[in-house]
């Protein structure tokens, strides 16, 4: 297979639109996430996105992949620990296209049931031109809540999530009128984001009160993993604890003594021979020792029914909004 031809930006676009086709051409309800909608929405720059990512209801993800993987598209070839710790979504790759589609089933941080969610955001779709097509985006309320949550779900790039963050509470929610805020509410409360989306939406949409801890296991882990900002050594603990007794030690071991085959596909800046594998394994032994700290505030955040606020408090060098 040759190189591709296309510019990321033209990829990027074309992969909405054949997406959007091979759903049609098999009955699938295809809609797209996060990029070009939400820029269309104003809540982001507008700027090229590495992937394509596709919400389908979970009923429809095997008919999805099975139409993709027959148009020549095939997984991402992942460790072992992605496979165990990263569950909501199937990464798909292509040699002649230079970028990504991801097929999600869930969001997270929207914590009711994922078809239920996807039919409450399904309804409320509007279209966008994409690639020369016609493709489905969620509407602004629905977009302003997916734009938050994965804000606030993966912290590591703090600058560019940050500003998203304040960029919603800067200069989006405070233009919604009360009709666009009842509804906003209302909608957090039908997908079950209420208490994961607290941190913007708190002043602005009447709340319930805060859930407390263990009462919900899936707000568990969220707040864990926000509060441990996004260390992924708190949301591995986190899962091996809820898993099934019989399957904890594989993963434990996997966690903590990664193959070799494995450590290198997921850095791939490891230089060859061993004695670079050893210096790659003692800097990830260091990445969790220095995000102890976190860690142990994302556990007592956890357990004390606390979400994490770092990236909307005033003051953060890394949450201020920049056009």
């Amino acid at each position: 297979m040759e190189p591709s031809v296309l510019s990321a930006a033209d990829a990027v676009d074309l992969a909405h639109a054949l997406v959007t086709a091979v759903g049609e051409a098999h009955g699938v309800r295809v809609l797209l996430i996060k990029g070009p909608g939400a820029a269309h929405h104003g809540l982001r720059p507008v700027r090229t996105s590495a992937d394509a990512d596709a919400l389908v209801s979970p009923a429809d993800l095997g008919t999805m992949r099975a139409a993709l993987e027959a148009a020549g598209w095939h997984e991402r070839e992942g460790s072992e620990l992605s496979h165990l710790f990263a569950t909501h979504s199937v990464t798909l790759i292509h040699p002649g296209w230079p970028c990504d589609i991801d097929l999600h089933t869930r969001f997270p941080g929207f914590l009711r049931d994922p078809a239920e969610v996807f039919e409450a955001l399904w309804e409320r779709r509007e279209p966008l031109t994409l690639g020369g097509a016609q493709v489905s985006i969620p509407d602004r309320a629905s977009a302003i809540l997916i734009a938050g949550l994965h804000a606030l779900r993966t912290p590591a790039q703090t600058t560019r999530h940050g500003a998203e963050v304040r960029l919603l509470l800067a200069r989006v929610l405070p233009t919604l009128d009360d009709a666009a805020l009842s509804d906003l509410a209302t909608l957090a409360a039908a997908t079950g984001c209420q208490d994961t989306g607290r941190p913007f939406l708190e002043g602005f949409v009447p709340l319930p009160p805060s859930t407390p801890a263990r009462v919900d296991p899936a707000l568990d882990l969220w707040r864990l993993r926000t509060g441990a900002g996004g260390v992924p050594a708190a949301l591995h603990w986190q899962i091996i604890t809820a898993a099934p007794w019989r399957e904890r030690p594989r993963m434990l071991w996997v966690a903590l003594w990664r193959p070799e085959k494995d450590l290198r596909r997921d850095h791939p800046e490891i230089g060859p021979g061993r004695l670079a594998l050893a210096r790659g394994r003692l800097a990830r032994l260091g990445r969790g020792l220095r995000g102890a700290p976190r860690i142990v505030a994302g556990v007592l955040g956890s357990r004390l029914g606390r979400t994490d606020r770092s990236l909307t408090r005033p003051g953060n060098p890394d949450a201020e909004a920049r056009p």
